[in-house]
């Protein structure tokens, strides 16, 4: 299974977003230019962000996007399921038959290889929820010093940066 960068991106996205101000916003030209990441790639990450209602999007002057709600709110399944999707992970073409008789014959039991996949998809699902995006904040400032990033955030809030 490959998991797109998007994925990646999305969960820095909320993290930055986590720490704006009571009220800020940041858009993505903004955030795109930071992470150093395609904006038109991102526009499309922060409408899916949007859409799963995990991103406030503001229009006019002061527009932008801001956190719906606090990141310990926010598990990766959430982020998961609007980047990647919400399907199953799996979707089985029944070739059981064709495996074991050489055709299809329609009367299909049980597709094992289906069985199994949706334990493995179960499990993905709840090591996912498991994981506030709160608990990736505090691991990133037990190795990092986030000031640099509150600087900046401070700056393009202020309008002493380029916003």
């Amino acid at each position: 299974m490959k998991i797109s960068s998007g994925l990646e991106q999305s969960i820095y996205v909320l993290l930055i977003l986590s720490r704006l101000p009571q009220g800020a916003a940041l858009n993505s030209a903004v955030i795109s230019d930071r992470l150093n990441v395609s904006h038109s790639y991102l526009k499309k990450i922060m409408k899916s962000l949007v859409h799963e209602g995990l991103v406030n999007s503001t229009t006019g002057k002061n527009g932008g996007f801001s956190l719906s709600r606090p990141i310990d709110k926010i598990n990766l399944y959430q982020v998961f399921g609007a980047i990647e999707g919400k399907g199953s992970i799996f979707n089985s073409q029944y070739l059981i038959n064709d495996f074991i008789e050489g055709k299809d014959d329609g009367n299909e039991k049980e597709c094992v290889i289906s069985s199994v996949m949706d334990t493995v998809e179960e499990k993905l699902r709840t090591s996912l929820e498991s994981v506030p995006l709160s608990q990736i904040m505090s691991n990133i400032k037990k190795t990092y010093d986030v000031g640099q990033l509150d600087q900046w955030i401070t700056e393009v809030t202020s309008g002493t940066g380029v916003k």
